[in-house]
């Protein structure tokens, strides 16, 4: 039996509702000095000499302290020479590694949340997440060697061609806390 036009459903564009159920914490790993990179505290090692060397220096150039004008503006045009070379030095290694001296000075400051939406990698000054992987984009967690307190690595898998993954789909984290949790989080969805 044809069906009337009064009786023809009405075809309207389908609207996406906004999500009304709230967004839980499954997980936080809160900043701090464990977040830095493993190889921190080799290059705080390599770096004492450098340190020393430098600290000798100022001491040979301010001591005996200056007595006459002309050696207290020797005293003072060494130590900026110092400071020139010490700077000169310091903004060609930043030129060379920004983003990777970035992520070391912010890594002990950085917060990831993982949420039943998303993953979020966030810094108190900010607002603004540093970055945000939807659940959609991440297919599941890998867990890695873990310490007896509860650190480890993990990675989570992302799906293919993910701009945020590296060539294998991954995102690795270093020295996590409570990895365990972190990666039953990734993957309770």
């Amino acid at each position: 039996m044809p069906m009337s036009e009064q009786d023809a459903p009405i075809l309207l564009p389908a609207l996406r509702r906004a999500e009304q159920r709230p967004e839980h914490i499954l997980y936080v790993a809160r900043a701090g000095f464990g977040a830095l990179p493993s190889g921190s505290g080799t290059i705080l090692i390599f770096m004492m000499p450098q340190i020393l060397s430098l600290g000798f220096l100022v001491w040979a150039i301010w001591w005996p302290y200056p007595a006459s004008m002309h050696a207290y503006v020797r005293a003072i045009l060494c130590s900026f020479v110092l400071a020139g070379a010490v700077v000169a030095v310091a903004t060609l290694l930043i030129r060379r590694n920004r983003g990777f001296i970035t992520a070391v000075i912010r890594a002990p400051f950085t917060s990831i949340t993982v949420t039943d939406r998303r993953m979020l990698w966030t810094v108190p000054w900010d607002n603004r997440p540093l970055m945000e992987i939807s659940r959609r984009r991440m297919m599941r967690g890998v867990l890695g060697a873990v310490d007896a307190k509860g650190r480890g690595n993990a990675a989570v898998q992302l799906v293919a061609g993910d701009p945020a993954a590296d060539i294998d789909g991954h995102i690795h984290f270093d020295r996590l806390p409570e990895v365990v949790r972190f990666v039953s989080a990734v993957g309770s969805w």
